[in-house]
């Protein structure tokens, strides 16, 4: 990266630059009907420039990290930013801040290694005559960012992400584990899991739509938060006035229960510390018991709404402008098996497949359970069903949850993801049935 910054020093050009570079290493084993079916090694350089000249902007990027790769991308962004249809520069780029960052070095796990784990999921589902499905990414991802003003900012962070879905026939069990020490992860106590709710949802029963208490697993509840995420908890929004957030500061707009923040430094989260402007990301306070207190900032939307930069920009420009990448949802006080046994009817939920917007003004989302969907009857699980469709206002969804986990899992991929709890929540809307 030092050679490279001189290479950047040597072409860069404007009254003001920016560079960023995201270099991606992955190793990736991707397994079907218990066999590897895909192994390979990915490496995904991107390097972004944002020029200002004369008050306007212009961006551009490449996958060429050559000296002539680097000298074309300023061109390019220069030559941009001197066309008059360019967009003006509103704000100037962010300026040196003190940002401490622990050295780090890249790990790389081999083929061998990842094919073990995989061979110990196998084994295990084998043995309960279940068929094995499933990736393992063992991921190092590295974070620059030089601009200007003096700005030369670099992080690592490794991790590894595995998905185990086990299968007999039309019946499936979910587990995950997202962890930045790929040996921490227990292969074999996940796949026992995994098996588990693949043989208990065999033969399900079809039981008609409608309004449940459901047990949501973690994974279930950070596929919600997700849309939160980019629909209520970023600046664009909130400025435009489209987010029910922006209307509702100072006012309750969950349970009392809910207490949601962003915050890369949380021991299960996946993040850096700076942001794609090289601002240090702030612990952002957005929803405190149930009080809605605040969406997450970058320099633009800063300068805009008269607020604080909370370092959360993403690459610019942005079109969604920033969001939080690195959310929370405070755990609660109850062991997972309280929570079942407090539910006298209701449906237990592994996680959601297809969720998607249905109308974001509302935070009306849809989409399906999957991999282990039962129905609970006093305080037990008592049979599986077939799948459903739900359809929810997020923020109506959060004002009727009764329980939360003392447990907390990390769900998601690449830079975005949430750390959750699992919860009890009354009157979940389930739409329609599905097929199986």
């Amino acid at each position: 990266m030092k050679e490279l910054k001189n290479i950047i020093l040597k072409y860069a050009k404007g009254d003001e630059w920016e560079v960023g570079i995201s270099a991606n290493n992955m190793g990736t084993t991707r397994f079907a009907n218990s066999i590897i079916h895909q192994n390979m090694a990915i490496n995904r350089n991107l390097l972004w420039v944002r020029v200002i000249f004369k008050k306007r902007v212009g961006s551009a990027t490449t996958t060429d990290l050559s000296e002539e790769g680097i000298k074309n991308v300023f061109e390019r962004a220069l030559n941009l930013a001197k066309d008059k249809r360019a967009p003006k520069a509103e704000v100037s780029l962010p300026k040196k801040s003190k940002i401490e960052i622990k050295r780090k070095k890249e790990i790389v796990i081999s083929p061998k290694e990842r094919q073990e784990k995989v061979a110990n999921i196998v084994e295990v589902c084998k043995k309960k005559n279940l068929n094995a499905f499933g990736v393992l990414h063992t991921i190092s991802d590295n974070l620059t960012i030089i601009n200007s003003n003096g700005i030369f900012l670099q992080d690592l962070i490794n991790y590894t992400y595995l998905t185990i879905t086990a299968m007999d026939g039309g019946a499936s069990g979910f587990s995950f584990a997202i962890e930045k020490d790929f040996h921490k992860i227990d292969e074999k106590k996940l796949t026992e899991i995994a098996c588990e709710k693949a043989l208990m949802a065999q033969n399900p029963k079809d039981i008609e739509p409608g309004k449940y208490t459901v047990f949501l697993e973690e994974a279930a509840v950070a596929e919600i938060l997700s849309f939160l995420a980019y629909l209520e908890f970023g600046a664009k929004r909130f400025y435009e006035k489209t987010s029910i957030i922006s209307k509702k500061i100072g006012k309750r707009i969950t349970g009392k229960n809910i207490t949601i923040y962003d915050d890369w430094s949380h021991k299960l989260t996946i993040g850096f510390p700076f942001d794609f402007e090289g601002v240090k990301r702030k612990k952002v306070m957005l929803i405190k018991n149930g009080i809605a207190k605040g969406v997450v900032t970058d320099s633009y939307y800063a300068k805009k709404l008269k607020m604080k930069n909370t370092g959360h920009s993403l690459v610019q420009p942005a079109p969604y402008g920033p969001f939080p990448l690195n959310l929370v949802l405070e755990k609660g006080d109850k062991r997972k098996e309280e929570m079942i046994k407090s539910i006298d009817k209701g449906i237990y939920v592994t996680r959601f497949w297809y969720t998607r917007v249905v109308d974001p003004d509302k935070t009306l989302i849809t989409g399906m359970t999957r991999d282990g969907t039962y129905f609970i009857e006093n305080g037990k699980i008592s049979y599986p069903i077939k799948n459903l469709r739900f359809l929810i206002n997020i923020y109506e969804t959060l004002n009727n949850v009764k329980m939360i986990s003392k447990e907390q899992k990390y769900y998601g991929e690449e830079f975005f993801g949430a750390v959750a709890p699992a919860l009890v929540i009354e009157n979940f809307n389930f739409q329609s049935k599905t097929e199986y």
